[in-house]
């Protein structure tokens, strides 16, 4: 009998490691038809797009559902704006974050993780100083936008950079992200940025 204990315990246990691996933390996927916990900034306009059926099949598309976030805006010396949501997760229990990108004009995209390292529970920003975070750490990198359809990017969260260095700590993981940005980013001058996100997460 105890044997047979000690199996089913075991068997338990593997069980809840593989639901746990199997697990993910999704930011958003726009699925429930709003984008209410974005903000907007600076010349970013939001709106929700209704993914097109497209004549021959793409499996990205098809994941990212019916709904999507569009974001345009016109740029100033390249900078468009950028949108931002709170968040409450440990990148320790993850390695990569995850997001699908539909350009419908070119240009770049750049992720900020901002990393509650004081544990205040909040992120201390001067506002005087262009919002810049003042105790806590916030970790960066870009992606293109590429024309003509989705494109998923899996990005390992030890690629990300200290975009701040000698602020907060130097290690992505050691406390709880609190808010997440993504800045657009123009391919000309004084062009634009047209584009829609979907199915941010942070994965195994």
């Amino acid at each position: 009998m105890k044997r047979w204990i000690a199996a089913i315990v075991a068997l338990m246990v593997m069980a809840s490691v593989s639901w746990g691996l199997l697990t993910f933390y999704l930011v958003d996927n726009f699925e429930d038809g709003t984008f209410s916990k974005w903000t907007a900034f600076d010349n970013a306009k939001l709106s929700l797009l209704k993914n097109p059926k497209l004549p021959k099949r793409d499996l990205v598309q098809e994941s990212c559902g019916e709904y999507a976030l569009e974001v345009q805006g016109a740029a100033k010396d390249w900078y468009v704006g950028g949108v931002s949501t709170n968040l409450s997760v440990n990148a320790a229990d993850y390695s990569r974050f995850s997001i699908d990108v539909n350009g419908i004009k070119a240009g770049k995209i750049k992720i900020e993780l901002y990393q509650d390292d004081n544990k205040t529970g909040e992120i201390e920003q001067d506002v005087n100083n262009a919002w810049k975070a003042t105790s806590d750490s916030i970790w960066s990198i870009e992606i293109p936008i590429i024309k003509n359809g989705y494109t998923r990017y899996s990005l390992p969260l030890t690629a990300f950079a200290h975009a701040n260095p000698g602020i907060g700590s130097d290690k992505l993981g050691g406390a709880p992200i609190l808010k997440m940005q993504a800045i657009f980013i123009a391919s000309e001058k004084e062009g634009s940025v047209d584009c829609a996100v979907d199915n941010m997460m942070f994965t195994y």
